[in-house]
């Protein structure tokens, strides 16, 4: 451990590098973000049995709608619900994966204005540590 003092801008360039560094991993373990509108992010859809079913879910895994093909339902409940479950969990599945995209976003424009803060915050930082080590020097000569 070395006596060297600790200054503000050390201190603050040490937290924006450290922020950085966690912000690349996040966005490292995302997806890559996909071209859409922001009600899109919000909405998936699901098809199973050849797309005669089809469910619509809503962020928070809301189902919204659900179409069978009529001519479905001639093979039993028991393999239309299971064409059901099918439609509902693909549904579910992309919307996970546009919420993931979405949060990626996210991530990258916090980074990009992150990248964007830390040179001149440091700098000010700098200045104003020389500022108060001025103003210790004077204090210590007018003793």
């Amino acid at each position: 451990m070395t006596n060297e003092p600790i200054t503000p801008a050390a201190t603050l360039d040490d937290l924006l590098t450290s922020t950085q560094q966690m912000l690349a991993m996040l966005r490292s373990q995302a997806v890559e973000p996909a071209d859409g509108d922001a009600v899109a992010l919000l909405r998936a859809e699901g098809t199973a049995a050849d797309g005669r079913v089809t469910a619509t879910v809503v962020q928070g895994g809301r189902l919204a709608s659900l179409t069978v093909d009529p001519e479905l339902l001639r093979q039993g409940s028991e393999a239309v619900c299971d064409h059901v479950v099918g439609a509902v969990n693909a549904a579910l599945a992309e919307l996970d994966e546009r919420v993931s995209e979405s949060a990626r976003a996210d991530v990258d424009a916090l980074a990009a204005r992150l990248g964007g803060v830390r040179e001149p915050s440091a700098r000010r930082m700098a200045m104003f540590s020389q500022a108060m080590d001025d103003v210790a020097a004077r204090l210590h000569r007018d003793r």
